[in-house]
C-alpha cells in the first residue's frame, strides 16, 4: 500500500478495534477506488463512497462495543468557517453518508481516540476555547468537556485504563522531563485526578528532549518513543510503568528507511 510523501503521518489514518480507515485523498491506487477499510489482521479490504472534501476535512473511525457497529465520524469545513458532520455505518446493508447535527461549531485537531464506545477528540471553538469532544458512536450525540486548563502543543489522548487520559511532557530543567497524566474521572461532572511523573533516568534525558507520549499498552505501561530521529542516530522506545514508577528503555537497532510510528495501533 503506498500513499502519497510529505503528509503528517497523524492524520493519515484512523483506528478502532481491529479496522483501520484511509481517506481517499492519501492513497496512491487507482483513482476511481474512494476510501478504504481494512482489516490489518486479515489483510482485507473494501473500498466505500467518500463524501466531496474541501481543503479542511476530518475522518474519525470509531466502534459501537453494544451493536458491534464500526462507524466513520466525516467533518467538513464548507464555507464561513462551518463545520458540517456526516456518519457512516459500516457493516449495514447499504452504505451511505448521514448528514447529523451537532449543536456546537468547533474545529477539530490532534489524533482522536475510541474507548468503550466513545470517540473523543481535540477541537476549538469559534472563540478558541479548547475543549475536548466527546461523541457517542452509538446514539450519534455530541458533549463537550472544557479542556482549556490542560492542553499544550503536544498534548496526547491515551486509553488509561479504560478511561479517557490527556498526557503532556513538561521540561524541568537539564536533569529531568516530567510526564503529568490527567484521567477522566467522571463525564458528567468533568472531573479529572492529576497524576505527575518525573523521568530522570539518563537514557531519557539523552533524547535531546526528543520525545513523544505514543500510547498506553493492556498491561498499564505508557509509551514513549523518540520522533523526528535520524536514521544514523539509536532510536529509542520507553515503556513507563506509574504504578511502580519505572522506566524500560528498548533500543532499536534499525529504523526503516520510512520511519513511522504507527499510532493507532494496539500497543
Amino acid at each position: 500500500m503506498k500513499f502519497y510523501a510529505g503528509i503528517d503521518h497523524q492524520y493519515l489514518c484512523s483506528y478502532a478495534s481491529g479496522l483501520i480507515y484511509i481517506p481517499v485523498r492519501y492513497l496512491r491506487i487507482s483513482k476511481d477506488l474512494e476510501c478504504m477499510m481494512c482489516n490489518p489482521t486479515t489483510g482485507r479490504y473494501v473500498s466505500l463512497l467518500e463524501l466531496d472534501s474541501y481543503k479542511r476535512s476530518r475522518n474519525f473511525l470509531g466502534f459501537d462495543p453494544i451493536r458491534k457497529q464500526h462507524k466513520v465520524l466525516f467533518m467538513n469545513n464548507i464555507v464561513n468557517d462551518e463545520w458540517v458532520h456526516h456518519i457512516l455505518t459500516f457493516g449495514t446493508e447499504k452504505l451511505m453518508w448521514w448528514k447529523i447535527q451537532c449543536t456546537l461549531n468547533h474545529e477539530p485537531f490532534g489524533k482522536e481516540i475510541c474507548i468503550n464506545g466513545v470517540l473523543y477528540y481535540s477541537a476549538r471553538t469559534d472563540h478558541a476555547n479548547l475543549l475536548i469532544v466527546c461523541f457517542d458512536v452509538r446514539s450519534e450525540k455530541f458533549n463537550f468537556i472544557d479542556a482549556s486548563y490542560f492542553f499544550y502543543t503536544y498534548t496526547k489522548l491515551i486509553n488509561y485504563k479504560g478511561k479517557l487520559g490527556v498526557t503532556n511532557l513538561e521540561y524541568g530543567g537539564l536533569f529531568s522531563i516530567e510526564l503529568c497524566v490527567w484521567v477522566l474521572e467522571d463525564v458528567e461532572k468533568q472531573e479529572w485526578s492529576k497524576h505527575v511523573y518525573s523521568l530522570t533516568e539518563t537514557v531519557v534525558l539523552q533524547c535531546d528532549y526528543n520525545i513523544c507520549v505514543a500510547g498506553m499498552t493492556a498491561t498499564g505501561e505508557i509509551v514513549l518513543s523518540q520522533y523526528n530521529t535520524s536514521t544514523s542516530k539509536p532510536f529509542y522506545v520507553f515503556y513507563f510503568n506509574p504504578d511502580r514508577n519505572t522506566i524500560q528503555s528498548v533500543l532499536k537497532s534499525k529504523v526503516l528507511e520510512i520511519t513511522l510510528i504507527v499510532e493507532f495501533m494496539p500497543l
